[in-house]
């Protein structure tokens, strides 16, 4: 199964203009496939341990999402364990730091295939960059300690997890969309943020956009509905329509 996890396969990236393009033609958003994984999976660390094909400056972006996925792998791993992720038809995949004997280090992923209290057992799944002496398919052991980001990701490619590649696909667009379902009822707008798991779909900003930042677009995204409706604009009692904000994650900046 590892070598046909959905992480060996390249994914385009469809920009934001194209989740507008999806909103418009009846809402298909929910079946994209939204990052590439040449840009986020292909990751090596050189002797430096910067990531490979990154700027010191998107290596420093990602660090706190490296920290993130460690922080949050223990609850991971005791769904591995309790066998909750083979019930769900799910899969584990890992990012771990390989090292050759002379010393280069790549961080390559890995589907995992047995865990051992803190060691691990798995296969590689992407092809190697930098290593002359792993390649990909080999069966390679590994500590929880080696673990730089998780992903659980069933059939369909919808992830849970992946911070490090939400993150570097975020900071390599700048901009990202936060999508919400609108409902009108009784006068009143309703706004839903729709993250990975309500929507079926990959959200790209799902662990790396705050819950204060998702509030206030939501916020801004309601206020620009209602001030459309004084202005004349008809909207459908109970039928619900997608809209989005924007967090360029660069700045910080969000509109509307």
């Amino acid at each position: 199964m590892g070598t046909g996890s959905p992480f060996t396969k390249k994914r385009a990236s469809q920009g934001l203009s194209f989740y507008i393009f999806l909103i418009m033609h009846k809402f298909k958003l929910f079946q994209t496939i939204f990052f590439l994984v040449g840009a986020l999976c292909v990751g090596g660390f050189a002797a430096e341990d910067q990531l490979f094909g990154m700027t010191p400056e998107m290596s420093k972006r990602i660090a706190p999402y490296i920290e993130k996925a460690k922080a949050t792998f223990p609850a991971v791993k005791k769904k591995y364990i309790a066998g909750d992720y083979v019930r769900e038809k799910r899969e584990l995949d890992v990012q771990i730091d390989l090292v050759d004997k002379d010393g280069t280090k790549e961080m390559v992923f890995v589907f995992v295939t047995q865990c051992l209290g803190d060691r691990f057992q798995g296969i590689v799944t992407n092809e190697i960059q930098l290593l002359k002496e792993y390649k990909k398919g080999d069966e390679v052991s590994f500590t929880q300690d080696q673990i730089r980001n998780w992903v659980v990701v069933d059939s369909l490619g919808n992830e849970e997890g992946n911070f490090v590649g939400k993150a570097i696909e975020a900071f390599d667009s700048g901009i990202v969309g936060v999508f919400y379902e609108v409902v009108f009822k009784k006068g009143k707008f309703e706004i839903k943020y729709q993250d990975a798991k309500s929507a079926k779909y990959q959200n790209s900003i799902d662990g790396i956009v705050s819950q204060d930042i998702i509030t206030e677009i939501g916020k801004r995204v309601k206020a620009s509905c209602e001030k459309k409706r004084r202005e004349g604009e008809k909207f459908e009692e109970g039928k619900p329509f997608y809209t989005y904000g924007i967090f360029d994650f660069r700045t910080g900046e969000i509109k509307p």
